[in-house]
């Protein structure tokens, strides 16, 4: 019997299954995450020139989705957009998530999270003072207490002077 229709199996599956993407085809998904970071980045008021974004694909889940995954490095201390990132995080992601979920990115791959890393630069800079005073102030204001409790946090003797601003 002649089977008009039959062909050979193709070596290669579809593009969503396990070890068919090309890095081609995989680079453009990660754009397609970053993308939608600097999206909700802009919308939580976030300036980019402060932050670095890369996305990395980390691996595959039994499915066939790749997994991703957005590294945020915090490159320069602006100080509201700094505060808005680093308190921010939870919501970012949140956000992040349910956009995903409605979008072809949710059928053809999997997202694992937002990671956030200051970059070494603002190691031992005036921004870490500047995040100190916030964390008191922030504090302060939650436990309307005379002086803080001493914590990694809490500025050195040397530098109170920046607690009463």
């Amino acid at each position: 019997m002649f089977k008009f229709f039959q062909s050979k199996p193709s070596p290669v599956g579809p593009a969503t299954e396990v070890g068919s993407s090309s890095p081609q085809e995989l680079e453009e998904l990660a754009e397609e995450y970053r993308g939608l970071i600097l999206q909700q980045l802009a919308h939580g008021g976030v300036s980019t020139s402060s932050v670095e974004i890369d996305v990395h694909q980390t691996g595959a889940l039994r499915d066939g989705r790749h997994i991703f995954v957005g590294m945020l490095r915090l490159v320069r201390w602006e100080r509201t957009s700094a505060v808005r990132l680093l308190l921010g995080l939870p919501i970012l992601e949140s956000r992040l998530r349910r956009q995903l979920k409605s979008s072809w990115l949710h059928e053809v791959s999997h997202f694992s999270g937002v990671w956030l890393h200051a970059s070494g630069q603002l190691q031992d800079s005036m921004a870490m003072q500047d995040l100190r005073a916030l964390v008191l102030d922030i504090e302060k204001s939650q436990s309307r207490a005379a002086a803080p409790d001493e914590s990694m946090w809490s500025l050195p003797t040397d530098m109170g002077h920046l607690r009463q601003g």
